[in-house]
C-alpha cells in the first residue's frame, strides 16, 4: 500500500530547491521529514572494549555501528529518565 500526500508538489531540481531556500522561501513541502541529520564522529575505544562490543554484536544480531548507537540511546533515556520529576538532595 502506497501512501499519497495530501499536497501536489511541482517536481524541482535539487538546484531549484536550494534557490528558493536562499531567497527565504518555505521548501518544507519538497521534504518528506523521514531523514535525520548526521554527524560523522570518530572515537577511539580500547581494544578490550571493542572486543567485548563485538561479542555483543555477534550474539544480537547487528554491526558495531548499530550497537554503539543502541547502547548510547539506552543510556541517554536512563539518564534521562532519571532526572524527570527528581529533586534530588543528597544527604550528608
Amino acid at each position: 500500500m502506497t501512501k499519497k500526500r495530501s499536497k501536489t508538489i511541482n517536481p524541482l531540481s535539487l538546484e531549484e530547491i536550494a534557490e528558493q531556500a536562499e531567497k527565504g522561501h518555505d521548501v518544507s513541502e519538497h521534504f518528506s521529514g523521514q531523514h535525520l541529520a548526521k554527524q560523522f564522529v570518530s572515537i577511539d575505544f580500547p581494544l578490550e572494549l571493542l572486543h567485548a562490543i563485538d561479542t555483543e554484536c555477534r550474539q544480537v544480531g547487528v554491526t558495531r555501528q548499530a550497537w554503539i548507537k543502541m547502547a548510547c540511546d539506552e543510556r541517554l533515556r536512563q539518564i534521562q529518565s532519571g532526572r524527570v520529576g527528581s529533586h534530588s538532595v543528597s544527604s550528608r
